[in-house]
């Protein structure tokens, strides 16, 4: 046991340092803390421009929106959604035929997406999850083209990775299908279903009944569905999956603010 042990410190010592997230790593580790994000926001950001990188892009996509989502109001939330979104695309631009069809021949992001294997996962997640809170606060989604880019992104990752971050993708889609109006595809029996289906995916990942009860249950007037699923995540273990338990509190902060204010 002692010699595997030693194997393994040995291994992990001759790792290659990943300038930006070695150096931000205690910030990062400590990101319920704002102060704490923003440094390692700005670590990334450095060692992004001293070496572009697909990882580093993604991970700056991710950082603005906790940043935004867990922080920010108002317009601050707002740029911080978009600029997640931006960085998304960067880092999507790293697959060369995203590049050349989003970039060089002009197509929207959705129509770019076709092709794009399937590690580049999370450039497509954050960026349309940015996109998509971005459109809600600006009411975007109810624009056709814009709405029907960002649905295009998640239907293709649902095809080549539907449990991507906790059921992610049946989760937009929930969302999505709740926020949008009927001309822009919305229909709240998809929605319930997309929703039951990231629950199943995932059942401890408290964000989906956070959502639900703001744009599916508040949608529907169902006051006991919406009671029941912002309890269940108040009560719920946010150390049930350990890797994001800080944005498992940020989740429980979001459903104690919904149950203080009045149903509509």
């Amino acid at each position: 046991m002692r010699m595997l042990l030693i194997t393994l410190l040995l291994a992990a010592a001759s790792l290659p340092a990943q300038p930006g997230f070695d150096e931000a790593k205690p910030h990062w580790d400590n990101r319920g803390d704002k102060a704490s994000l923003r440094q390692a926001i700005e670590i990334y950001q450095k060692a992004y421009e001293a070496a572009p990188g697909y990882e580093l892009a993604e991970r700056l996509s991710y950082a603005h929106y906790l940043l935004a989502d867990a922080f920010e109001q108002g317009a601050q939330k707002s740029q911080g959604y978009y600029t997640g979104h931006e960085w998304g695309v960067r880092a999507l631009c790293f697959d060369p035929g995203f590049k050349q069809r989003h970039v060089d021949q002009k197509q929207g992001m959705g129509d770019a997406i076709n092709g794009v294997p399937r590690e580049f996962a999370g450039g497509i997640f954050w960026t349309a999850t940015c996109y998509g809170k971005w459109g809600k606060m600006r009411n975007i989604l109810k624009q056709l083209g814009p709405a029907k880019q960002a649905r295009k992104m998640i239907l293709y990752l649902y095809s080549i990775d539907k449990d991507y971050y906790y059921g992610g993708p049946a989760r937009w889609l929930g969302a999505y299908y709740a926020i949008a109006p009927g001309i822009a595809g919305g229909d709240m029996e998809k929605s319930g279903k997309y929703y039951a289906e990231a629950l199943a995916a995932a059942p401890q990942y408290l964000a989906t009944r956070v959502l639900m009860a703001e744009n599916y249950y508040s949608k529907l007037k169902d006051r006991a569905g919406y009671q029941r699923v912002l309890d269940e995540v108040i009560a719920g273990d946010a150390e049930a999956i350990p890797e994001i338990a800080i944005e498992q509190r940020v989740e429980q902060d979001k459903a104690r603010r919904l149950k203080a204010e009045q149903f509509d």
